[in-house]
């Protein structure tokens, strides 16, 4: 299961921490991911934990600003042993550096740490494992763009081989319809997965081409493979969805997609992508918006509703014992049920059997929902683990890492 993470605008100081109770190893490790949001607490050292049955163990501490927001990915492999990336600062100003670090969760010792990559200024990070258990991690990198602030603006991905990191390129943000400036910023929010054939799939928003800024505000969302076995191959970016343009290249429909994006490889072994999207940015609809999710079979993507009325803030996906697709997220703004009960800013589940969805509420008893992380433990049951904010009044700020289970 991947531990929430927080973020805010300038890091002081921030301490990895693991935490352990007792049955949380039965826990699988989701192959989806969620993305980043606001908020952590201001103290150095962590507050003591209110359940005693949790222990807290501190992996490493650092300091500095920027992208330490702190952007954190951790997934157990099949040794029990843990592997986090994070961003530290690097040796130059905007430059930073992802690490890896390898934890054994037994003796609750790292075995090692290394250096990934340095990069400007990258929005997004995720970590997935491939055959071996070698480390997947992907990032925005790669080459400078063209027109406007000059940043790395493709989907890069580092594998770590014999102990060496090896970087390649999954996606650039290729567009046809812009012949002069054709590649692309791609980024800001990226998810990668691994099937059992050891491919490597990549999902990521795609915003415009060059100094073309008309799809700044309406990014696609898009997805490459890559062969695991020959990664520096070139893969074909294929859009799962967003704006439609007619020959002359202006825009026929706008729309939203591709926010926390989160990729998992189903049990016939297609990607599966869960995604905030509003479909009619410009229109009050609320019908228009909410979370989305798409399905690739035999090359081909459709997409279809979760559940609508809100935006959406952060999602993490899985699959049950049955092979049925789960995904936790995080609404964001407030919405109006079936009953007419107004909700915001809470936790929900949904899974889908046959071919409908089941939706439920989790947790609103206070402002929480960010930073949500699915799994099953070993009996089958869900596992949401998640950020607690205030409560609804916002007199009480409470900063709290909650675990819900079904």
């Amino acid at each position: 299961m991947r531990p929430p993470r927080s973020r805010r605008t300038e890091l002081h100081a921030l301490t990895l921490v693991v935490a352990f109770i007792l049955g949380i190893a039965g826990l699988q490790s989701c192959s989806g991911g969620s993305s980043s949001g606001g908020g952590s607490t201001d103290d150095d050292t962590p507050d003591i934990p209110r359940d005693t049955g949790w222990q807290r163990v501190s992996i490493e501490q650092i300091s500095g600003s920027g992208l330490l927001l702190p952007n954190v990915r951790a997934i157990p492999d099949g040794n029990n042993q843990l592997h986090v990336v994070y961003f530290t600062d690097g040796q130059e100003a905007s430059s930073y550096t992802i690490n890896h670090i390898l934890w054994d969760m037994d003796a609750l010792s790292e075995i090692s740490q290394e250096a990934v990559i340095d990069i400007d200024n990258c929005r997004t990070l995720d970590l997935s494992l491939s055959q071996g258990d070698l480390p997947v991690v992907a990032y925005q990198g790669g080459t400078v763009r063209a027109g406007g602030s000059e940043q790395q603006s493709d989907i890069m991905f580092s594998i770590l081989q014999n102990d060496v990191w090896t970087e390649y390129t999954g996606g650039i943000g290729f567009v046809e319809r812009n012949p002069v400036f054709e590649d692309g910023l791609a980024g800001k929010n990226v998810s990668v997965a691994v099937d059992h054939s050891g491919d490597i799939h990549l999902c990521y928003q795609f915003f415009y081409e060059g100094i073309d800024a008309m799809n700044f505000n309406y990014p696609d969302l898009l997805y490459v493979t890559k062969d695991g076995s020959s990664p520096e191959t070139e893969g074909v970016e294929e859009t799962v969805e967003g704006n439609i343009y007619n020959p002359n290249g202006t825009a026929s429909e706008q729309n939203r997609v591709g926010a926390h994006a989160a990729m998992m490889i189903d049990g016939e072994g297609n990607p599966v992508i869960f995604h905030a999207a509003d479909l009619a940015p410009n229109s009050s609809d609320p019908d228009s918006k909410g979370l989305r999710v798409a399905y690739r079979q035999n090359g081909v993507w459709t997409s279809e509703w979760v559940e609508t009325g809100f935006e959406v803030g952060d999602i993490s996906c899985a699959l049950d014992a049955g092979g049925n697709l789960c995904v936790a997220y995080y609404v964001e703004s407030e919405y109006k049920d079936s009953s007419g009960i107004s909700h915001r800013q809470c936790l929900k589940y949904a899974t889908r059997t046959a071919a409908s969805w089941t939706t439920r509420l989790v947790d609103e008893a206070t402002l929480c929902g960010m930073y949500c992380s699915l799994a099953f433990d070993t009996s089958g049951n869900p596992a949401i683990a998640y950020y607690s904010m205030q409560n609804h009044s916002g007199s009480l700020t409470l900063k709290d890492l909650k675990l819900a289970r079904n």
